[in-house]
């Protein structure tokens, strides 16, 4: 049976960029970790385009890989496009070419491709694309555009279980989101926390398939990537990497906490894997800033996985299952507090931007995450409370007051709400709609009046 299509908020953003008559326009690296449908993406832009369109996958056709690391330059390069895919690059055709890092030639010709062809619109694809620059290649800086694709959005999420009123409520209306609105919500985004975003594994829970299943072969999956690019020899610290940042998500990310007391060596090893986790977009890297470059120089970075599903999945089996809503305690809702951080730097990273948070001191004040938006610098602190009042907000009063600021946010489990505090502007954003802060095309900062009084 045939998986339906779940529209993508990002599928304006290709549409755009292949109706584009510019010349001579970027190369577009259409990047994201595997699994998070980039391909399913650009294949629908592409169907809907009156362009004639070229599709070539490098991973499952090894003959066009090896005609294309056998071409000496670029005019070969040329002349095995014309004679297999009739594609020309003076015609106005789409070139998409899928798990592009295959080829040990291809990025050598990446910069002749927006150089040379004057009317064509070139999409390169892979979820390990960093390798498509090999070492002696150089990058060719301002004749790529890069495009990241995350896993689905929580409106996304919605939308692949029919609930399109409460995905158009999400990113519009905050004020109509209010009592046993705001309680679906919240149950929404607590399943959505613990399966994720990756495509199969949405489609498999809302069709009441095993979807944990699914997530588990798409995990096995990645480990055999990590096998075959990184070696035999790094798969065991590929792994504890991946469970140090879903065991430790939220705090600063030490190596300690993937090899206890590692040697020099051993440290080499786990710089070498995340710095790779991170530029195929498996981890998400934020450093952390402090009041002046001397004092951000000393401290570590914080660490997050680029979906919750895989985070819960990684996570220690002695870590008991945290609802949003059910799970009362304090102390049992603090990693809860980790994973709406976690789901915080998701949305962030959507826009492409680096994550930064900030501290005051080693060990005093911090805030979560510093987003830029223009020359707009907003504060945001995540918590996992049901309700909040002006105790979970002094630290963004203390940072808005320090810099001269007005606004912060507070990202919670509490319905929306606005609050002043020393003549600054405190929203509190539910966490259902994080995906306003890090994207523009969502109304990325709710400007609704609150449904209920000021805390």
């Amino acid at each position: 049976m045939a998986i339906p299509y779940i529209s993508r908020h990002r599928e304006r953003d290709l549409q755009q960029y292949i109706a584009d008559a510019t010349p001579f326009k970027p190369v577009l690296l259409l990047e994201g970790a595997r699994q998070v449908g980039k391909t399913t993406l650009a294949e629908r832009v592409l169907q809907q385009s009156p362009k004639r369109a070229v599709h070539v996958n490098l991973e499952r056709d090894a003959l066009i890989r090896s005609a294309f690391d056998d071409c000496r330059d670029f005019a070969e390069y040329e002349d095995v496009l014309r004679d297999r895919f009739d594609f020309q690059g003076d015609a106005d055709q789409v070139l998409f070419i899928d798990e592009a890092q295959e080829s040990r030639k291809l990025g050598e010709f990446a910069r002749f491709m927006k150089e040379e062809w004057p009317k064509a619109t070139v999409i390169l694809s892979g979820s390990t694309l960093t390798r498509l620059f090999r070492p002696k290649t150089r990058y060719p800086v301002g004749r790529v555009r890069r495009f990241i694709l995350g896993p689905f959005s929580f409106s996304e999420f919605l939308l692949a279980q029919d609930k399109k009123h409460l995905a158009g409520l999400v990113l519009s209306d905050c004020s109509r989101i209010r009592g046993q609105r705001h309680a679906q919500l919240l149950e929404l985004f607590d399943a959505f926390l613990a399966v994720g975003g990756l495509p199969a594994v949405v489609q498999a829970y809302a069709s009441g398939g095993d979807h944990r299943l699914v997530l588990r072969q798409i995990i096995a999956d990645y480990e055999q990537d990590f096998i075959r690019i990184l070696g035999e020899e790094s798969i065991d610290i590929a792994r504890a990497c991946l469970r140090s940042v879903a065991n430790f998500a939220g705090g600063v990310s030490k190596n300690t906490t993937v090899v206890p007391a590692p040697g020099n060596r051993v440290n080499e090893r786990i710089n070498h894997v995340f710095a790779r986790l991170e530029s195929w977009h498996l981890v998400l890297r934020s450093d952390q800033k402090g009041t002046s470059p001397q004092a951000s120089h000393g401290y570590l970075p914080k660490r997050y996985l680029f979906d919750t599903g895989v985070l819960r999945e990684l996570r220690e089996s002695a870590v008991p299952f945290i609802s949003s809503v059910n799970t009362l305690s304090a102390a049992a809702r603090t990693p809860l507090g980790a994973m709406i951080e976690n789901q915080t730097a998701i949305e962030l990273a959507r826009s492409g931007t680096d994550l930064s948070g900030w501290k005051r001191t080693p060990s005093g004040a911090e805030i979560d995450f510093i987003v830029k938006q223009g020359d707009t610098v907003l504060p945001v602190e995540c918590k996992a409370a049901l309700t909040v009042n002006r105790k979970h907000m002094r630290g963004i009063a203390g940072y808005l007051r320090l810099y001269g600021l007005r606004t912060g946010y507070l990202a919670s489990l509490a319905p929306y709400s606005i609050a002043t505090m020393d003549e600054s502007r405190i929203v509190n954003l539910p966490a259902y709609l994080l995906e306003r802060l890090g994207n523009p095309d969502a109304c990325a900062v709710p400007v609704c009046e609150p449904a209920q009084d000021d805390p």
